[in-house]
């Protein structure tokens, strides 16, 4: 029995710059205790978001929703006339990028939050801690991710009628 080949989604052509910038870390609950803060191994990237998002086309199948912080320094990109739409879609492009090969590395290597979507469901410019960062809800192809808490749910599609009875 022949294998059948995995579709491998391409990542968007997106037109612009590209900026330098990473996701900040952040911790899996925040500030619950001071005995939490003192543990600095338990930080990832990002956070898959729990809340439904109908309106994504493919959500809960092919396509879901993490959350963080993308340090950039939006402030001067703004002075310099791009749009935070503008200046997301460079991270987007940046993030995009699978990480440089190892030497001696067989494997070809993935982006490290699967293929990200130029369009954010939500995009907020903000100073947190005296850094600039975009606050960003955005769409991934990835629904597990060693740097992003938790998993992206899942949402049953239709069920045979063969299985029902």
């Amino acid at each position: 029995m022949a294998r059948r080949k995995r579709r491998t989604e391409e990542p968007p052509v997106i037109e612009g710059p590209e900026f330098k910038c990473n996701f900040t870390d952040i911790r899996q609950y925040g500030c619950v205790s001071p005995t939490h803060l003192e543990n600095g191994n338990d930080v990832r990237m990002a956070r898959y978001h729990g809340s439904n998002f109908w309106k994504i086309k493919g959500f809960g199948v092919s396509r879901w929703v993490i959350g963080g912080y993308i340090a950039v320094d939006w402030h001067n990109l703004m002075e310099q006339g791009y749009t935070v739409e503008d200046i997301f879609k460079g991270c987007v492009k940046f993030l995009n990028k699978p990480p440089e090969r190892r030497k001696f590395q067989k494997r070809i290597s993935k982006p490290l939050f699967g293929i990200l979507q130029p369009e954010a469901v939500k995009l907020t410019a903000r100073e947190k801690n005296g850094q600039k960062v975009l606050e960003v809800l955005a769409v991934t192809n990835k629904r597990k991710s060693k740097y992003v808490w938790g998993e992206g749910q899942t949402v049953p599609t239709k069920v045979k009628r063969s299985k029902l009875l």
